[in-house]
């Protein structure tokens, strides 16, 4: 009896010892984890690349793209802080140039292209009620009027500028001669979205103070999303330096391979439809 009881003590010790091997082996073998694509782009972007992304990730289901939107100078002085960043897609050429040129470059050699382009336009709200000077609004040389009481820009301030579209419509108003005039009605924005939402709701935040706002500046993409607000007048090309999105890989990445994936597949024909025919982004 004790012999039996002794073997079946052993055969249940072994048995014990192959599950914790064999348990051990299952451990050391976990499941693939996705491969995080980290994209820094302009906020005015947002709608188009979120589309986008759900066509990537279709195609590469072993990548999962990650945005961070904001302006672009916000977002560069993250980048230059330390964030992230595997791609940085801009609104205009200077915020990328910061990192090109800096010695060494911060982007991954040939990589800098642009991705589309884009318009500026002058905005006015349409729910109701809607002021006289916005109703009556029919250019961007009527903002010089004196029923114009607030006109939302983005933050041209900074250098490089912290927002674009502010620096474009600040370009604008010089070329048309009416900057000085037009500026104590000035009432800046942190990004071209807070813009768009400032003349949606006919107000914006200033040092704590409720500023009335009649009209503003933003993207064409930007005025198009929204049904609250009519375009009143699109600066001409002529007026500003032109508005381009340009791509950098940074240097810093450590999943180069999926960057350069992905930036491709920002410039095929499937990703470029979807910023044209969906959003009416200008291609490059």
């Amino acid at each position: 009896m004790n012999r039996r009881r002794f073997i079946a003590w052993i055969a249940t010790a072994v048995t014990s010892m192959i599950l914790v091997i064999g348990l051990q082996f299952v451990n050391l073998s976990p499941a693939k984890s996705a491969t995080t694509l980290n994209v820094y782009a302009a906020v005015s972007l947002t709608n188009a690349l979120n589309s986008i992304k759900t066509q990537y990730q279709n195609a590469n289901p072993g990548v999962s793209v990650v945005y961070t939107f904001a302006a672009s100078g916000t977002l560069l002085s993250q980048i230059q802080g330390g964030a992230p960043a595997d791609i940085f897609i801009s609104a205009a050429n200077d915020q990328i140039d910061v990192l090109q040129n800096s010695s060494p470059s911060k982007l991954v050699t040939s990589s800098r292209k642009n991705i589309v382009k884009n318009r500026l336009v002058l905005i006015a709200p349409t729910t109701s009620p809607v002021s006289a000077g916005s109703a009556a609004l029919n250019s961007i040389s009527g903002l010089t009027n004196a029923n114009i009481r607030g006109i939302a820009i983005g933050d041209y301030t900074g250098t490089p500028p912290v927002v674009p579209a502010g620096d474009y419509a600040k370009q604008v108003l010089t070329k048309r001669s009416i900057f000085n005039t037009v500026s104590p009605k000035l009432y800046r924005a942190s990004n071209v979205r807070n813009v768009l939402t400032a003349v949606e709701n006919k107000t914006l935040v200033v040092n704590n103070v409720n500023k009335t706002v009649d009209a503003g500046f933003v993207y064409r993409t930007d005025a198009l999303i929204s049904k609250k607000v009519r375009i009143v007048d699109t600066a001409l090309t002529t007026d500003s330096e032109a508005i381009i999105y340009p791509l950098g890989i940074l240097t810093r990445t450590g999943v180069l391979s999926t960057a350069q994936s992905f930036s491709n597949y920002l410039s095929s024909s499937t990703a470029q439809n979807i910023f044209k025919n969906t959003y009416g982004f200008v291609l490059p």
